[in-house]
């Protein structure tokens, strides 16, 4: 049985919460602590669904503005985009709309039309 490989770019401002999204899910401790991601972090996993392996490759990218150039390239060849933003803060969704989900059907060629 071969494995599956599956690249999944979490997007989003600086300090939505993208680290603490993929740390829970990778069965670590939740963290209240902000750590701001350098550049671009990433965390895989293999996973079992209906006894098949998938590896789950996630990419978090970082939020901060002066980062934007050098994390366009890791969205090629993502399967998924997951776009995160805070719900206590207008100006994180509204960068979604304006800026996070045009780049990445720009730069995820996996993605593109979808």
């Amino acid at each position: 049985m071969s494995e599956i490989n599956c690249k999944i770019v979490i997007v989003g401002e600086s300090g939505v919460g993208k680290t603490c999204i993929i740390s829970s899910f990778l069965g670590n401790e939740f963290s209240e602590e902000h750590l701001t991601t350098i550049g671009v972090g990433n965390e895989n996993k293999i996973i079992n669904i209906d006894n098949q392996e998938v590896k789950v490759e996630f990419w978090d990218t970082a939020g901060q503005e002066i980062f934007r150039a050098l994390t366009k390239m890791y969205y090629n060849g993502a399967h998924i985009a997951i776009f995160v933003y805070d719900i206590t803060n207008e100006k994180s969704f509204e960068e979604l709309k304006k800026y996070w989900v045009n780049v990445v059907k720009e730069n995820a060629n996996e993605l593109k039309g979808k």
